[in-house]
């Protein structure tokens, strides 16, 4: 996948930080941000997601028994 090159600004306690972090994992600097800011829109979407599916919600609910019986009934 080709990679293209975006400035980040920290401070230099940030990127002092972050930089003790990715070394302690092993990892590079750039590696830690693209990551952490990756999983943070993930989470996002997540989240909306889970909003979502809560305003659609009908109150309907099953046992996990219901569940099975459904599921071997649909085979």
């Amino acid at each position: 996948m080709a990679m293209v090159s975006t400035a980040i600004r920290f401070s230099p306690e940030e990127r002092d930080w972050i930089q003790a972090y990715a070394d302690f994992m092993g990892k590079s600097f750039s590696e830690v941000v693209r990551e952490a800011a990756l999983e943070y829109v993930e989470d996002a979407a997540d989240l909306l997601a889970f909003q979502e599916a809560i305003a659609e919600d009908d109150g309907t609910w099953y046992t996990t028994e219901e569940v099975k019986r459904m599921a071997m009934m649909a085979e």
